[in-house]
């Protein structure tokens, strides 16, 4: 762009501030989000008293500063485009590092949309929301799951050889056994559990390679209801469909994502101890978006306890193994999807999204 050209357009953005200044900046300035304007220099132009305080300079401190003073170039190089685009279809952000001071560092997340004014692109708002702290806890969940995943390998290598001798030495005895067959079942059906135990503790281990294809969201639900049918007539257990949408399909893994939904209307059903309805609704949500809910009508989750449900090994069963939510959330997080759980003494609702493919 030429430099008479960017002159102009600084000259245009100014006169936008003066005109607006009075009535709309007065209020923002006391917004709780941070942000500044940019001109087309990249130069600061206009700083709220928010932003002031999280950048922990003044004003006339910051108007002083350009774009690359405050975020580190490694943030910049590929993002300095982004604040003055001007075909966005929606609100986007990015995370990037800035320094004020050579000790200090701070992670933040940033908006940027651009300042039109007579059809021109003249300037840039660009809010900041500091997460520093989230980024640190996002991290030490990280490590967290990583210990878990080491753990869960180290259990499940150290009973798989001796559960493959104990069904091995089940089968041999069982063909010369002629009392009551129930024992032999009832140890067979035990071990067969701990192979599903084990299953999860390698899922949350080392993820199984996944085979992502288009899948269609409807016939998926469709397949997993007819699984679970038999233990939802035994359970008094009635099932509501509320699709909205059309077929609508997905990108995942059949397998995994299947294991999701039987997990999470399992957890339904047992909710529900002496019957009652589970309702599934499907919906097409902004930015084309499938979200699937599944509401039970049972006792609920404790407040205190839907903070830990994603733990492995965190369960409040008598027979759980803690492993089927933290698996099924990393499983839906892999396919770029969000989970979220909201309950009461009147019932759960699980919420999953994830993106849909033309």
């Amino acid at each position: 762009m030429e430099r008479d050209e960017i002159k102009r357009l600084n000259f245009l953005l100014q006169i936008y501030i003066d005109v607006n200044v009075d009535k709309d900046f007065s209020v923002l300035s006391k917004n709780a989000d941070p942000f500044f304007i940019l001109n087309m220099d990249g130069q600061l132009v206009y700083v709220n008293d928010v932003c002031e305080s999280l950048l922990g300079l003044s004003v006339p401190e910051l108007l002083q500063m350009r774009l690359s003073h405050i975020f580190l170039s490694t943030c910049l190089n590929e993002s300095q485009t982004f604040f003055f685009e001007k075909g966005r279809e929606k609100l986007t952000n990015f995370d990037a590092k800035i320094s004020m001071r050579p000790e200090s560092l701070m992670e933040v997340n940033v908006t940027a949309f651009p300042i039109l004014f007579n059809k021109d692109v003249v300037g840039s708002y660009v809010v900041l929301k500091d997460i520093t702290q989230i980024k640190k806890e996002r991290q030490l969940l990280s490590e967290k799951q990583a210990v878990a995943g080491q753990l869960a390998a180290g259990i499940a290598h150290e009973i798989r050889n001796p559960i493959t001798a104990i069904k091995g030495f089940l089968h041999l005895m069982a063909r010369n056994y002629h009392g009551e067959p129930m024992y032999f079942n009832i140890v067979q059906s035990e071990v067969a559990r701990i192979e599903v135990i084990l299953k999860e503790l390698m899922v949350l281990a080392t993820p199984i390679k996944k085979k992502y294809e288009k899948l269609t969201i409807s016939s998926l639900l469709d397949q997993v209801l007819a699984l679970m049918e038999s233990q939802m007539l035994l359970n008094n257990i009635q099932v509501e469909k509320k699709f909205s949408y059309l077929e609508v399909a997905v990108l995942g893994d059949e397998n995994q994502l299947k294991q999701v939904f039987i997990n999470y209307i399992k957890n339904a059903i047992e909710a529900m101890p002496d019957g009652g309805m589970i309702v599934i609704e499907g919906s097409i949500t902004a930015g084309k978006r499938v979200q699937i809910r599944i509401i039970d009508h049972g006792c609920g989750i404790p407040p205190d306890l839907i903070s830990r449900i994603n733990e492995p090994f965190y369960t409040t069963k008598e027979h759980g193994t803690g492993l089927g939510m933290p698996v099924s959330f990393q499983i839906i997080e892999e396919h770029k999807g969000k989970v979220t759980i909201s309950s009461s003494t009147y019932g759960t609702c699980i919420e999953v999204s994830l993106q849909t493919v033309s």
